[in-house]
């Protein structure tokens, strides 16, 4: 076994890339920027979803022009509801795979990320916090790692002050290398896909770094977990999987963005429970973010 050397800059290409949607190509950035116009109009939504709304209880501030209807009703009474968005955190992981190197997926599922956090800051001034991971799976064993691992890297951050995890675009040049090299080695390794086996490390992250309330988690990825754990090998696939999401999200709010074709609906659902959406469905935008409404409200119930 060699030394694994970090060395996140190897995870960034420097070239820059086009995409294909549908019949036409476009540069990330023009894709990134699409998106961000879609995510404006929803996150307006989201804003004015928060505002106060009034609902009638039989207890609180009296409704004077309610009263008159004492002998029908017992809600004469006036509370304003809102659902507090700030105090949410919007968890990103996208699936750091070799397999996201085809078919564009891994600069679809940055320019969302890239998308989201330019809304965030442009429409609610980083009332929304959000926090932007990759997962890894090293193509290496190391004996101070446990021998094969797996690993979150913070790519894009509005939390705090280092502005080197605020770089809308950087985020975009994203490639399928994981944040490690062997020692005596230039170039970083390739990844098997972690999926939920980065849970551990997430749930001690949010249990110890997070400024808000409440969390949700956007899963991002192309299909089916596949890396080793430990040093004898211990497989890491479907099952463990959906394994790891009801021990480490059962009362964490998730969605699972599906990006390509990689897992069959059945295996998906076993994996990643109930709420996931393609990214190739023309629906897409709105569907996640009437998911991201009813998580909100969820938690404020």
């Amino acid at each position: 076994m060699g030394n694994a050397v970090i060395n996140k800059e190897g995870m960034y290409s420097d070239e820059s890339r086009e995409i294909k949607i549908g019949s036409e190509y476009m540069s990330v950035t023009q894709f990134r920027d699409d998106l961000y116009n879609k995510f404006n109009k929803q996150i307006s939504l989201m804003l004015d979803a928060k505002k106060p709304r009034a609902s009638f209880t039989d207890k609180g501030r009296l409704e004077p022009r309610r009263a008159y209807r004492y002998k029908f009703s017992d809600q004469l009474f006036k509370k304003n509801q809102s659902i507090p968005t700030g105090d949410t955190t919007v968890i990103f992981m996208i699936d750091g795979s070799g397999s996201m190197n085809s078919n564009y997926r891994i600069e679809k599922c940055s320019a969302i990320c890239s998308a989201f956090a330019k809304s965030v800051n442009d429409v609610t001034k980083n009332q929304i916090k959000f926090e932007v991971f990759v997962k890894s799976a090293p193509a290496l064993q190391d004996d101070n790692y446990g021998g094969s691992f797996v690993t979150l890297t913070k790519v894009l951050s509005n939390v705090g002050l280092r502005t080197q995890h605020n770089d809308f675009d950087k985020i975009l040049k994203l490639n399928t290398s994981c944040p490690f090299r062997e020692d005596d080695s230039e170039y970083n390794e390739h990844s098997f896909t972690s999926e939920f086996a980065v849970l551990p490390a997430l749930r001690k992250y949010m249990a110890k770094k997070l400024t808000t309330k409440n969390a949700i988690v956007v899963n991002l990825t192309d299909g089916e977990a596949y890396c080793n754990l430990g040093g004898e090998y211990k497989s890491f696939g479907n099952k463990e999987n959906g394994a790891m999401r009801t021990k480490y999200l059962s009362n964490v709010p998730h969605v699972t963005v599906i990006v390509g074709d990689g897992i069959r609906d059945e295996e998906a659902k076993q994996a990643y429970g109930q709420d996931r959406v393609t990214i190739e469905d023309e629906n897409f935008v709105p569907k996640l973010f009437s998911m991201f409404m009813k998580m909100l409200e969820s938690q404020y119930e």
